[in-house]
């Protein structure tokens, strides 16, 4: 997806924003120790050499940016969702597996809707500031988007961090994921595969760097990034065993309290690409809940360690500025947050009968791989294409149905995508992308429905974006 922080931009400086900005900062007022600033030209110069502006009288070096965007998307009866279209959200003939709760559970879906539209607006604030300790850094960001309400949705916070020296702490891109290694495509989608910008979150990271080349970054990171649920058996021996007294029964991973340990070894040449190896170790904590006499009572308890793996390659092509060559490929086990908009979102773990065995039977795994190809036909025309593949594995306990219902099996899914644009910058900052896409999901034999004849296994659905885009 396009990333912002790439781009080239303006900033312009308002007296509300800049006071905004200074808050940012720790240890740094509205009004600076002028006794102890170099002189202004040394700061004005080295302010503009990274491209910021400088805040009068003071050391401090800032910059506004963000951009405004309208997408329009005509979309496929069979992928189900708004504004946000993943494969894993295709329904096969209106009808889908939900990966998580009691499986197997079929839902039935479908949509009206085949135009969509939406506006998205993204305001960030920059500021730093050099020390005896290295360079202080703050940034802000915050997102709103509208797709038919009157007075739009409420800014969402995106990133909210502090670096100070070789430490990174507070909200944004979790240490695992290199961005450099993912497609260009239009905001709605998320390409099966592409985790490129999936994760953002809170962290305390430290990052060294070796010569001009290479660089590792180690990071513990909030595992309250989300709260998924896990995938229940429903059929066949390894059913939980639920009192015949209670209301309700479901597993939840509330009782985990153990920060992601992440780690990623970086190369980057300028004019020849970067490269990376990312590893991250998460503990599953699941717990029974049941309701009983309308109180909650908790059951039995299990836990287990999952982990991740990614290596990311983006080369520059010789062919001309701007051509790229994008390589991504992740591994994971039951860490499925590090792949959460492949099948099973981030469902990781398969809970089952508890007894003189585990609970947790199964460590959910997840791998996949996508690659693009950008070519820049002029200063202003360029085009991208690509294509996603990945696998989504419940293990061998019996999650769901395959067939006929007296014989269990397990949940395995395969989605694929591909993806076509166009992109035009008739001026600075501006670009006009058409994007067009198909996503298939296939269950892999499992019969959705097989009380009703013609429910195949496999769905395919097209769906296109137009997208205009300003930055600055």
């Amino acid at each position: 997806m396009i990333d912002p922080f790439r781009q080239q931009r303006r900033w312009p400086i308002s007296v509300a924003g800049t006071a905004a900005a200074l808050v940012l900062m720790p240890g740094i007022g509205l009004t600076a120790d002028l006794d102890t600033l170099p002189s202004s030209r040394q700061v004005v110069d080295r302010c503009e050499a990274q491209g910021l502006r400088t805040v009068p009288q003071t050391d401090i070096c800032m910059k506004f940016g963000g951009f405004v965007r309208f997408d329009m998307s005509a979309v496929g009866r069979n992928w189900i969702g708004t504004n946000g279209y993943v494969v894993k959200n295709i329904a096969v003939d209106g009808n889908s597996v939900a990966p998580s709760g009691v499986v197997p559970t079929i839902n039935a879906q479908s949509r009206s809707d085949i135009i969509e539209m939406y506006s998205e607006g993204r305001l960030h604030t920059e500021v730093r500031a050099d020390t005896e300790y290295g360079t202080v850094r703050g940034l802000v960001e915050i997102e709103a988007t509208d797709n038919e309400t009157r007075t739009g949705g409420p800014f969402g916070l995106r990133h909210a961090y502090v670096q100070f020296g070789n430490w990174t702490l507070g909200k944004t891109w979790s240490t695992f994921l290199h961005q450099a290694s993912g497609p260009s495509y239009s905001d709605p989608y998320s390409v099966v595969g592409d985790n490129s910008t999936a994760i953002r979150r809170n962290q305390i990271r430290y990052t060294q760097t070796f010569g001009r080349e290479f660089s590792f970054a180690l990071a513990i990171e909030d595992q309250n990034y989300n709260t998924p649920p896990a995938a229940i058996v429903g059929l066949g021996p390894n059913v939980p065993i639920v009192p015949a007294s209670a209301t309700a029964f479901s597993v939840s991973n509330d009782q985990n309290n153990v920060p992601d340990l992440v780690a990623a070894l970086k190369w980057g040449r300028a004019g020849t690409g970067s490269a990376q190896l990312s590893a991250a170790l998460h503990q599953n904590s699941y717990a029974e809940m049941l309701t009983t006499g309308g109180a909650p009572v908790p059951g039995s308890r299990d836990t287990s360690m999952g982990f991740a793996f990614l290596a990311g390659l983006a080369l520059d092509l010789p062919s001309g500025d701007g051509d790229k060559f994008t390589l991504l490929a992740n591994y994971t086990k039951g860490a499925s947050q590090y792949l959460q908009d492949d099948y099973g979102s981030s469902t990781e773990i398969v809970w089952g009968r508890c007894g003189t065995a585990n609970c947790i039977l199964d460590d959910i795994r997840k791998w996949s791989v996508v690659s693009s190809l950008t070519h820049y036909w002029s200063p202003r025309v360029s085009t991208s294409f690509g294509a996603g593949y990945s696998r989504t594995d419940y293990g061998t306990v019996g999650t769901a149905l395959k067939g006929l219902p007296a014989v269990p099996a397990a949940l395995d899914v395969a989605s694929l995508e591909g993806f076509a644009n166009a992109q035009w910058q008739p001026t600075a900052r501006t670009t006009f992308m058409l994007d067009i896409h198909y996503g298939r999901i296939y269950y892999r034999g499992f019969d959705l429905a097989p009380s009703i004849p013609g429910i195949q296994d496999a769905q395919g659905a097209w769906a296109g974006t137009f997208e205009v885009t300003r930055r600055f």
